[in-house]
């Protein structure tokens, strides 16, 4: 005789152990991508793709960075965050 098996009825708790540290404490888990880094090689701008004479789009996330220059210094600063908002200063 079959009996009826409902997985409504079943009582679920939160996580346990490591997953419910991460769940409480997201940031702890969340990358965080720079805002600006300083370009020391060609080499490092391999992710990226000009689009623009100061816009590069990062290729594998598509995020949108712009090439500035600081004196003798070269830098990529990323313009939005990870909820697409822009970035300020």
């Amino acid at each position: 005789m079959a009996v009826d098996f409902d997985l409504g009825q079943m009582q679920v708790s939160g996580s346990s152990g490591i997953d419910a540290l991460f769940e409480r404490e997201p940031q702890l888990v969340t990358a965080s991508v720079p805002k600006r880094i300083r370009v020391a090689s060609l080499q490092q701008l391999a992710g990226l793709q000009r689009v623009s004479a100061e816009t590069l789009v990062h290729k594998s996330n598509r995020d949108l960075w712009a090439l500035k220059k600081d004196g003798e210094k070269f830098f990529i600063e990323r313009l939005f965050d990870d909820n697409g908002n822009p970035l300020k200063g």
